[in-house]
């Protein structure tokens, strides 16, 4: 980099650029390697052994190439070998570099603390006499009887807009049929949250080409961080999934479609994925009242953790939430996953159709045969076994070496806006640290809670009888057991010993 020269007669060691240029060019090396340590640094993602080598081999290529460059003729064979070294090494670290900030940019974004949005929405009939926000004034509105500070916050960012008179009703189904009553139509006006309005649609076929939005307010609360961390490299944790069944914005509130707990055991690496029929009939933490698990989602996901940590008596230290457009995305950029289907069958919406054994999804067609219920005789637990297939199919080839040298890029692109955690930043990068240092492949099992499909009134629409499926509480038990066996499995193996030595 520099050539030592002593000055005649006075024997001073001094250090001279060999040229103007030749310094600049070694100061950029030197800005893009100090940049590249930092970003490294700052994600610690590489285990010690690996940081190790490649500032070793940062410091070899320096010294070799400087050497290079500081050669004593202005332009030799050296010197050009020197030169295009330079520019390979500057061009390594910049790419290197761009895939570092990218991952920490992704890690960051969904691990961040984020808001969660709802629409609340005006609804009056579609060939009433209201088509104008200003034709309610002095109106009643119906209304439900909530505490929910989002809804409470619409209602008075309503009364800003226009006055009118607000009336209670029980719960959302109430509050609908002051529209429509079966068939039966009323020139009334509806305040409800666009999750409740989607509730009313699905168990009314008129209702939505019936009625109309008149006008809708966003709401926006920030979300509170309820998760129970611990170190994930040592310790067994859980993480519930909860996949959206909605497209777009992950921070949108929306019924949960996809419930499962992953149970995480990075000692044995093993994973446990738990499935949960999203219509099973449980007691919603908040409120003590029965209702659907996907209906938990309405009043947003820690709703959804917190009922069913009630349920399982497990603690989910983390969760996850997706929607569809992660999986089509994350599936698309792995060029798809090989599932097999116990059932010969077609989508019941989508013009997919799936053979009985192995077949290869693409992103659209992998989402549909996790959606499908159906086609099967058992429907929602049938529906619970195919995500869970889905869901392995892409951890077993996402985790291969050659898709996440190939694919990173992708896989970065697919899951930065369309999945939301609470899990760390530190937390993730940890997890990542440790794969990369041992390379263990892991073992993942599966189980499934199921149940009998009945009908029952449901918190959400009141008296209305809905279909839900009734937990079978011998599986309940077999997946908490299936739990504390990953979890804890040197209590389980001691247990079984000792009940052989009586």
């Amino acid at each position: 980099m520099f050539k030592k020269i002593f000055g005649k007669g006075n024997g001073k060691f001094r250090m001279l650029p060999e040229s103007v240029g030749l310094s600049v060019v070694i100061l950029i090396v030197l800005f893009v390697e100090a940049f590249f340590i930092f970003l490294m640094s700052v994600l610690d993602i590489l285990p010690a052994k690996f940081a190790i080598a490649v500032l070793l081999a940062l410091l070899l290529a320096d010294l070799g190439t400087f050497k290079l460059l500081n050669c004593r003729k202005r332009v030799t064979n050296q010197r050009l070998v020197g030169l295009i070294l330079t520019v390979i090494i500057v061009n390594v670290l910049f790419i290197g570099s761009n895939y570092l900030y990218n991952t920490y940019d992704t890690f960051q974004k969904i691990s961040e603390e984020k808001a969660q949005i709802e629409e609340y929405h005006v609804i009056v009939l579609k060939d009433g006499s209201y088509q104008k926000l200003r034709d309610i004034e002095g109106q009643t509105v119906y209304v439900m009887s909530s505490e929910s500070k989002m809804y409470k916050e619409a209602k008075e960012r309503l009364l800003t807009k226009i006055e009118v008179e607000y009336s209670e009703e029980a719960d959302n189904s109430s509050v609908g049929a002051h529209l429509l009553d079966g068939s039966q139509k009323s020139d009334e006006i509806i305040f409800v949250s666009n999750t409740n309005y989607e509730l009313l649609c699905e168990n009314n076929d008129k209702f939505e080409e019936t009625t109309k939005i008149l006008y809708s307010i966003p709401i926006t609360v920030k979300s509170d961080d309820f998760a129970k961390r611990v170190n994930v490299t040592e310790d067994p944790f859980n993480v519930y999934i909860t996949g959206m069944d909605v497209w777009g914005g992950i921070d949108q509130i929306a019924r949960s479609d996809v419930n499962m707990v992953m149970t995480v055991n990075p000692q044995t690496k093993t994973i446990l994925l738990t499935s949960i029929p999203r219509d099973s009939y449980v007691t919603l933490h908040s409120f003590g009242a029965e209702d659907k698990l996907t209906h938990s989602g309405i009043y947003g996901v820690e709703e959804t953790v917190d009922t069913v940590e009630d349920w399982l008596d497990y603690d989910m230290n983390y969760y996850i939430k997706a929607n569809f457009s992660m999986l089509v995305d994350i599936v698309d950029a792995i060029d798809g996953v090989d599932v097999y289907s116990d059932f010969e069958f077609k989508s019941s919406v989508a013009d997919f159709y799936y053979n009985e054994g192995e077949n290869h999804l693409s992103g659209m067609a992998a989402l549909y045969f996790a959606r499908e219920r159906k086609a099967f005789e058992d429907e929602d637990i049938e529906r619970g076994r195919n995500q869970q297939k889905v869901l392995k199919a892409m951890i077993n080839k996402t985790t291969q070496s050659k898709v996440i040298l190939t694919k990173y890029t992708q896989l970065l692109d697919a899951v930065e806006d369309e999945m939301q955690t609470n899990m760390s930043e530190k937390d993730i990068s940890s997890l990542v640290k440790m794969q990369i240092n041992d390379m263990g492949k892991w073992t993942i099992n599966t189980i499934s809670i199921t149940g009998t499909d009945a009908y029952a009134p449901t918190y959400s629409m009141g008296s209305q009888e809905l279909a839900v499926v009734i937990p079978d509480e011998t599986s309940v038990e077999a997946a908490k057991q299936a739990i504390h066996d990953t979890m804890y499995p040197a209590y389980t193996k001691e247990k079984k010993n000792k009940s052989k030595t009586k």
